[in-house]
């Protein structure tokens, strides 16, 4: 008998967290599975093994944006998406196609879906046309806004400009609905909904807590507690996972500071990695475990990518972030404000900043108590085993589409 086809997807995001977790939650789902993935980018299908993963549509900036993010809409989440993509009467219907296509291609029981609206769409429209299917939206709190909510809310005060109306951009939906035979959607958040949304996070970096319901989050790591860190840390580490370092002040910083230095930067370019090595950085081929970061590490430099972030702050390491995008920066003013962490301003750059920022860190020994509290009160309810609590959580989901598929 044929196992149980699940298909991962992923439309927006190039960082290797979102196909992490996407695997993450396929190994809860079980072992008797047939596991294909669809993503934009192929970068880092290795964390996706064994399934199979063939290159998907990407939801992305336009190439001004993409030099520049602050061009881009950045007032909601819905204008994120209308930056992508979703503003686009054509890339709506050929993203639309391209995931009913791959859904009917795979024989997929079950979607779980990361960044990816269309994805979740395009399954929806067949499951109301009787295709057995159930579906799972899994992300960052930051980019999984409620499918309740009857529109995007602005997440930053001080950011607000517009790529288009919401208005304007529900519109081209549900034109593209009614050309593509979907039924049309009743708010413009509607275009993510699930069977079962499960945001993969930490309240205080939640923008939508206030929307949730009771069952909608869960922890953010799927791997069990790492340890403490010791106080006897002598390193910084460092994780850039694209091409941040092409930034000649952040890459000046990095070299230019005198304590010992180890890092892993999967999308730096093969002359930054020299550059790195020649400035006394110690650069790792492959991911470290946390369990030795938290041993070796002083301090933790990066953007802010979520993970990590969550990661370190479990595990008590005082963190110095150099966001780069919006999300980022918003789960950097977060952690921020709950303790642990200092971050550069987004518009804030030169080298010196960077510099004192991470000296000052390095040596504040408040800082460290505070990561060390917020460790404390993070670990509180932490499952003893993440992945063991998640295959629980989504048994009556895998229970369905088995029976569906039997």
């Amino acid at each position: 008998m044929p196992n149980l086809s699940i298909l991962l997807a992923n439309e927006a995001g190039g960082g290797r967290g979102h196909v992490t977790l996407l695997a993450g939650v396929a190994r809860a789902l079980g072992n008797d599975l047939a596991i294909h993935a669809a993503i934009p980018s192929l970068r880092h299908a290795d964390a996706l093994a064994p399934a199979r993963v063939d290159r998907g549509p990407m939801l992305r900036y336009a190439p001004d944006a993409r030099q520049d993010g602050l061009l881009a809409g950045n007032t909601s989440w819905g204008d994120y998406l209308a930056a992508c993509g979703l503003a686009s009467p054509e890339i709506v219907r050929a993203h639309l196609r391209w995931w009913r296509r791959k859904i009917i291609e795979t024989d997929a029981s079950l979607l779980v879906a990361d960044y990816a609206p269309l994805a979740l769409w395009a399954a929806r429209g067949l499951k109301a046309e009787g295709w057995d299917i159930e579906i799972l939206s899994v992300g960052t709190g930051y980019g999984l806004p409620p499918a309740r909510m009857e529109r995007f809310p602005q997440l930053l005060p001080d950011f607000n400009r517009r790529t288009a109306s919401e208005d304007e951009v529900f519109a081209v939906l549900n034109a593209a609905a009614a050309s593509e035979g979907l039924q049309p959607l009743p708010t413009f958040p509607d275009v993510g909904r699930a069977d079962r949304e499960l945001a993969f996070t930490f309240a205080h970096l939640d923008p939508y807590a206030n929307w949730r319901q009771d069952g909608e989050r869960f922890v953010p790591v799927l791997s069990p507690l790492t340890p403490l860190c010791s106080d006897r840390g002598t390193e910084l580490f460092i994780y850039f996972s694209r091409r941040e370092l092409d930034d000649p002040a952040l890459i000046e910083a990095v070299t230019e500071l005198p304590f010992p230095r180890r890092g892993f930067f999967p999308g730096a370019s093969t002359d930054t990695l020299e550059r790195l090595r020649q400035g006394g950085v110690i650069v790792e081929t492959g991911p470290l475990p946390m369990t030795e970061i938290a041993a070796r590490a002083r301090l933790v430099l990066s953007a802010g990518q979520h993970g990590l972030l969550c990661m370190a702050a479990l595990a008590g390491l005082p963190q110095v972030a150099v966001p780069q995008h919006l999300e980022q920066l918003f789960h950097c003013r977060q952690a921020d404000a709950r303790g642990g962490l200092r971050h550069v301003p987004l518009d804030q750059r030169p080298r010196e900043v960077i510099t004192d920022t991470i000296r000052d860190a390095w040596s504040d020994i408040s800082l460290h108590a505070a990561a060390h509290t917020t460790a404390l009160e993070l670990r509180v309810d932490y499952p003893a085993d993440p992945l063991a609590s998640l295959t629980a959580q989504l048994a009556p989901l895998v229970s369905r589409a088995r029976r569906a598929f039997l």
